[in-house]
């Protein structure tokens, strides 16, 4: 099943366009609305299939075509264990592919933990993919490889391999089309050598491969 997960928080107009395209395609999908994310699916006339959260920051608007909608809504009380993306990733299953569409600036503390449910889900066998429609990170578990095309960043795309966990080094890192190639390479935590990579003239996609833990590929428009 292809899940599409919408937070709310700022997202750019390109994050939209996302949303959007995804949303026209003829695949079978459930679209997942958490809190405030149900006004940026208002704004593109979207309906989700669910309404997640404890709808402290949705808007009166976004209430109100969930409601004239008929969205089914799992409301849930503030002051509770997980947050709402969370929550919503957690109705995915193993081999459920899963698009993540929630901002990777503002709110560090939510950006990094969606980050690293995102690298528990794929390590548990979901296909997952965090984006604010600038910004894609892909995680990688184990024995795992991503080819990403890079054509829509016209040339101008940094590219960074984040290892995530400290004390475990990521071993047999490989890339392809990277302008700072790795040969089965190690990685660990900690370090910023593997940062602000970018691919080589003329390369249209890129490959990351690891033999073995937890890898973070993030592919953002150069500054």
């Amino acid at each position: 099943m292809r899940y599409v997960i919408v937070t709310g928080g700022p997202l750019p107009d390109e994050a939209l366009e996302v949303i959007r395209s995804i949303s026209e395609s003829k695949e079978e999908k459930v679209i997942i609305a958490c809190d405030s994310g149900c006004d940026h699916l208002a704004r593109l006339n979207i309906v989700p299939d669910i309404l997640i959260g404890d709808m402290d920051s949705i808007s009166k608007k976004g209430l109100r075509f969930a409601e004239k909608n008929n969205v089914f809504t799992e409301l849930y009380p503030v002051e509770k264990d997980w947050t709402d993306t969370e929550i919503a990733l957690n109705k995915t299953e193993a081999g459920d592919k899963v698009t993540l569409v929630c901002p990777i600036s503002a709110r560090i503390d939510h950006v990094i933990a969606n980050l690293g449910i995102s690298l528990k889900l794929k390590s548990e066998g979901r296909d997952i993919v965090v984006t604010d429609g600038v910004t894609y990170c892909y995680p990688l578990a184990g024995e795992d490889k991503v080819q990403i095309d890079v054509t829509p960043y016209k040339g101008n795309a940094a590219v960074s391999l984040i290892p995530w966990n400290f004390g475990k080094t990521v071993k047999g890192v490989t890339t392809k089309g990277l302008y700072y190639p790795l040969e089965d390479g190690d990685l660990t935590a900690g370090s910023s050598f593997s940062f602000s990579n970018h691919p080589k003239k003329g390369a249209k996609k890129i490959s990351v491969s690891i033999k073995s833990e937890m890898l973070l590929v993030a592919v953002t428009k150069s500054v």
